[in-house]
């Protein structure tokens, strides 16, 4: 390989999540990075192919977003995510990414960073580390780590504002809270025609990935002490956040997705007063059967509303 590196990134998983900081973070150590394009029925079907049937359908998105970019970079970005906090864990699919990747499409060359904090490795000692070896300039690989995570905490600390702003200002009813993973709630055949669907019915939507993560996180314990995967305590905090404040929830799940469950029965028993509507896609999943809820769980609020 010559000139400057290539860096694919799958558009899936935590690309909607971090995808400011490695964004800005390849280009302070001189990569040119390439993404693939937003999630359609050819990708879903091509990683449905290349996983194994017990993954869930985020899993399989990923994999065909892989096989998508791989043929334009040289290598392809898939972080290793253990954990984020000391005492909790991230989901498997996180912490096994890389390997999966390299067993289903060996073809592919994967560039990995591990974040560990448990282990003792953080953020910014995984990517600085990735960064050197790409560039081979630590230093800069330094500055651009400094550089991109400013970036990713401004762009977050924004999402967050404008989010707290759309309650103050007197949301027009009803005030929906659609609850999700990022990878879910962003992906274009997953959680976009569920918000899209909302709004053309006339609901104003709050996602809970808008919200400030760390206190978030804090405020999870209010509904479960115990709970260990630090994304899925950044969900349970959103939603004790807006008790109250919304009409309903749409939980979007993904087939069959383990801690997402649990999540679910938590968030009902601990809020029974709040109307909740539960969408577990997978790739066999229809828009019009989505639709025909979706509307009749707004009549539901809009019913709620007037009496």
């Amino acid at each position: 390989m010559t000139g400057v590196p290539v860096v694919g990134v799958p558009r899936a998983l935590l690309y909607h999540k971090y995808s400011v900081l490695w964004s800005v973070f390849l280009d302070g150590i001189g990569c040119r990075q390439v993404v693939s394009p937003p999630t359609n029925r050819r990708i879903v079907e091509r990683g449905t192919a290349l996983a194994v049937d017990e993954s869930c359908l985020s899993m399989k998105v990923f994999l065909g977003h892989v096989d998508a970019v791989a043929p334009h970079c040289d290598h392809v970005l898939v972080p290793r995510i253990e954990s984020l906090v000391r005492g909790e864990k991230a989901c498997v699919k996180f912490m096994g990414a890389p390997d999966i990747v390299r067993n289903t499409l060996p073809e592919v060359s994967v560039v990995c960073y591990d974040v560990d904090v448990a282990g003792g490795s953080g953020e910014r000692e995984a990517l600085t580390g990735l960064g050197a070896s790409l560039c081979g300039d630590v230093r800069r690989a330094r500055r651009a780590y400094r550089v991109a995570r400013a970036a990713q905490d401004q762009h977050d600390a924004a999402k967050a504002v404008a989010h707290r702003a759309m309650l103050k200002d007197g949301a027009e009813r009803p005030l929906v809270l659609v609850v999700g993973h990022s990878y879910n709630l962003a992906d274009a055949m997953i959680g976009e025609p569920v918000i899209d669907c909302l709004r053309a019915e006339g609901a104003t939507v709050l996602t809970s990935d808008d919200v400030d993560h760390r206190a978030a996180r804090r405020r999870a314990g209010e509904i479960s002490r115990s709970i260990k995967w630090t994304y899925n305590k950044e969900i349970l905090g959103a939603i004790q956040a807006h008790r109250g404040e919304v009409d309903g929830i749409v939980f979007i799940v993904t087939f069959p997705c383990g801690p997402d469950s649990l999540m679910v029965e938590l968030a009902q028993r601990r809020l029974p007063e709040v109307p909740i509507a539960i969408l577990v896609v997978d790739e066999l999943s229809g828009e019009s059967g989505l639709r025909t809820r979706l509307e009749s769980f707004i009549d539901i609020l809009r019913l709620r509303t007037r009496s």
